[in-house]
């Protein structure tokens, strides 16, 4: 619907009127777009990975017409604003995922517009940062008043902070409203509570309280993954610095921390994706060795950026991994099948992953990580919490093909 208003889909049946014109009109697309400031769902989508965080927003700046001078300020105010000021000459594609959110807001903002489109703009930023980009909002907004936001978001303490709600479920409107409406509406006290409420009663039905259960493992025996001393550089810039910690079978081990505080470079470093400067880890009590294929086989990856191939459809990237970690060719049908069903790809199995939702893609990046039934489970800024009923069964244990450790 937001890329509909935004200009960047075609409708297909209906009027959509922006900023007092109709969107189905060519020209009048042409004329009102440089009005529209539309940043899309996924992590840095409207950026240029090759390209620098300065180059970016200048060049986004550059494509509205503003001057030298006026895109200096404009960057450094919107830099400061962001916590971006420190990286302005590092590529893109060597952001974290929320430094990448917040240049995609920055790039969206560079000119005056009459409406903002944000879709989703806050999945995978840490809470401080999160704080920190909605006040950048809010100042933008108090600058001017006449400005328009529309947001698309999961998040229902964001969505209590705005001015209007419509809840959507399988694309229709469910309810729009205040807050206090649909509080009132639902007779609830949350909006978790009140979008729960307002589901036909068949999904409200299955309804559960998500409860993570606690490790039963008690018998003390190897560890899964063990880092000692490890450190990396990139130049003269260190990511990880002396970093040393035990996963013991069965538990959930979280890194908690701000963007672009080396929590994915750990990760890439326990997998064998990116070789330390100095510590080692080790698997089930084995060095991690990018080329042992056996030990590698046991740990599922679900990465910040989806490791998913664009070009294959959801059924066709669950065989191709499958196939990849050596899953015996009878099983790898019966394998996909299980992913489907438990994972609610039904139906979208035959589509391309681009044009699924953000959650379902996730959905899909964790069946992928899964299908070879591995040991170890790491979960890169995967929202656990919107995760957790995929991996647990409804009586809250795990399920037996869930792994028996995660980070």
């Amino acid at each position: 619907m937001l890329a509909l208003i935004a200009g960047a889909r075609e409708i297909q049946s209906g009027r959509v009127e922006v900023v007092g014109g109709n969107m189905a009109s060519a020209g009048y697309r042409r004329t009102v777009c440089p009005r529209i400031a539309y940043m899309p769902q996924g992590l840095g989508k409207n950026l240029y990975p090759r390209l620098s965080v300065f180059e970016n927003i200048d060049f986004f700046g550059s494509l509205f017409g503003q001057s030298v001078s006026d895109r200096s300020q404009r960057i450094a105010a919107l830099a400061a604003g962001t916590g971006l000021t420190p990286f302005m000459s590092r590529p893109v594609g060597k952001l974290s995922g929320g430094m990448k959110q917040k240049l995609g807001l920055c790039c969206a903002l560079i000119h005056d517009s009459d409406l903002l489109i944000l879709d989703e703009p806050t999945n995978g930023i840490d809470p401080l940062s999160r704080r920190q980009f909605w006040q950048l909002v809010d100042d933008i907004r108090r600058q001017r008043p006449k400005l328009s936001v529309l947001v698309a978001t999961a998040n229902m303490e964001e969505a209590a902070g705005f001015d209007w709600l419509v809840a959507m479920d399988d694309a229709r409107v469910l309810a729009s409203g205040t807050v206090s409406d649909l509080l009132q509406q639902t007779a609830t006290e949350t909006l978790q509570q009140a979008f729960v409420a307002l589901l036909p009663e068949a999904k409200r039905r299955l309804h559960q309280q998500v409860e993570i259960p606690p490790s039963m493992i008690t018998d003390g025996s190897q560890a899964a993954i063990e880092a000692n001393g490890l450190s990396i550089r990139f130049g003269d810039f260190v990511a990880v610095d002396n970093v040393s910690f035990k996963i013991d079978r069965g538990e959930i081990f979280g890194f908690v921390g701000s963007n672009g505080c080396g929590k994915t470079t750990t990760m890439k470093m326990l997998t064998g994706l990116l070789a330390p400067s100095e510590g080692a880890a080790r698997l089930f009590g084995e060095p991690i060795d990018p080329h042992d294929l056996a030990t590698r086989c046991r740990v599922g990856y679900m990465s910040q950026s989806f490791s998913l191939y664009s070009e294959l459809t959801v059924s066709q990237n669950l065989i191709l991994h499958a196939r990849l970690f050596h899953v015996p060719a009878e099983q790898v049908a019966r394998r996909v099948e299980q992913m489907v069903e438990r994972f609610g790809l039904r139906g979208v199995s035959d589509q391309l992953p681009a044009g699924l939702p953000l959650g379902i893609r996730q959905r899909l990046s964790l069946a992928v990580a899964m299908i070879h039934q591995p040991e170890i489970l790491i979960l890169d800024e995967s929202r656990l919490r919107a995760l957790t009923r995929w991996l647990v069964t409804p009586s809250g244990t795990c399920s037996a093909s869930c792994p028996e450790t995660m980070a």
